[in-house]
């Protein structure tokens, strides 16, 4: 093979962290070994020829953004899940060592780190910044080739050289923004949502009537988030589609998930709403503050400030398994296609999708965050970044 499909697949598994060659379109013993390596880590015959079944897990892969970890629940959803397969054993090393950390974003063979002081990017082919912007974050996104900053004005850098796009300081924004094609979504302190097109213009405005909007979600065409006891659905030009009030304070972002949104209170209870609807579908109280969710497959992962994880089914609210950690959560929880990253104060606890705790990573450390970059892990701890990647792929 040479030619074209050859230069895409080399494209993809340099992004992936398997093909270390030249892109050059030529299918030689590189990008033989790198196939193969690629069908290893997706549970596939590893043949190490780009045959058909190769070519459909690789267009489903990079369809579903594996690899690419955008906002802090992963996607504009907030599902906090990735469909790569990580039930290995991992193996880890050290990246850099990062300040004050406040969020990280990864994309392609990229993360972006938001440190106290300072946005970088940080290339993990050569493991070096590519570029540093001092400028103090409190969230970070990515889309559409830019990196989104909330640092009191909301600021679009370019993620290729970090060189501002547009900056928006007509309001406060704390919260991390989302986006598509047609603009900028950001939700201010001051309880407006702000609609900016890609030069950061103002296209529309709404007013909840209240100083609190949850992080905003972008899903099926429409925009999502809760304001005090009432969770919001408008569509794209910020007209209202409908509104749920629901009992207690609605914490963190809604998460859209099987054309369902899913929201959490301050009172340890989750709320499951019909998308398009906003007709309430079932409701459970968990008796205990709720740490985050994050999903996979037809559950909803659920983790409890006491260090109880519990897996609900997402159509009727039932709990199919409990799994007690006896540690406090320490950050997000995230899920892979056969495994399930809980960070804590002891450090990162891997289960099995049927709750079978597998193992404990980095045993009495506490973890601040972990994302999923290329096809393994990236952890923070002790003010350092840590890569944990399948050993197969080494």
């Amino acid at each position: 093979m040479v030619g074209t499909d050859v230069r895409h697949i080399q494209q993809a598994l340099k992004w992936f962290g398997l093909y270390c060659g030249k892109v050059d379109g030529v299918f030689g013993p590189e990008t033989e070994h790198a196939v193969r390596k690629f069908q290893r880590l997706m549970k596939i015959k590893p043949t190490g020829i780009a045959d058909g079944i190769f070519f459909d897990v690789l267009q489903k892969m990079i369809k579903k953004g594996a690899g690419e970890w955008v906002t802090l629940k992963r996607d504009f959803c907030h599902t906090g899940h990735s469909p790569v397969f990580l039930g290995s054993s991992l193996e880890v090393s050290k990246l850099a060592k990062v300040k004050g950390l406040v969020a990280l974003t990864a994309k392609k063979n990229s993360v972006f780190v938001a440190e106290e002081n300072s946005i970088g990017a940080f290339d993990l082919g050569n493991k070096k910044f590519k570029w540093r912007k001092k400028i103090s974050p409190s969230s970070m996104s990515l889309a559409q080739e830019a990196v989104l900053v909330s640092a009191s004005s909301l600021v679009a850098l370019d993620a290729y050289s970090g060189e501002a796009k547009f900056e928006f300081a007509r309001d406060d924004f704390e919260s991390p923004a989302v986006a598509n094609e047609n603009g900028v979504y950001a939700s201010s302190r001051s309880g407006v949502l702000y609609a900016l097109n890609w030069s950061g213009e103002i296209m529309w405005r709404y007013r909840t009537g209240a100083d609190y909007i949850t992080p905003m979600t972008l899903a099926l065409d429409f925009l999502y988030f809760g304001s005090l006891s009432v969770v919001y659905c408008l569509d794209d030009k910020g007209a209202l589609f409908w509104k749920a009030r629901l009992p207690g304070f609605i914490k963190g972002p809604v998460s859209v998930f099987e054309k369902k949104a899913f929201a959490v209170n301050d009172e340890g209870s989750i709320f499951c709403l019909d998308a398009r609807t906003g007709k309430m579908l079932w409701n459970k109280n968990f008796g205990e503050k709720i740490h985050a969710l994050c999903f996979l497959e037809k559950s909803a992962i659920v983790v409890a400030s006491s260090g109880k994880v519990m897996s609900i089914d997402t159509e009727e609210g039932n709990v199919k398994w409990e799994e007690d950690l006896n540690v406090s959560p320490a950050a997000l929880p995230l899920s892979c296609a056969d495994a399930i990253f809980i960070p804590t104060d002891a450090g990162l606890v891997m289960l099995k999708p049927g709750g079978e705790r597998v193992k404990t990573y980095f045993e009495g450390r506490s973890i601040s965050h972990v994302i999923q970059a290329r096809l393994g892990l990236l952890v923070a701890a002790d003010g350092c970044l840590w890569d944990f990647s399948p050993l197969e792929r080494l």
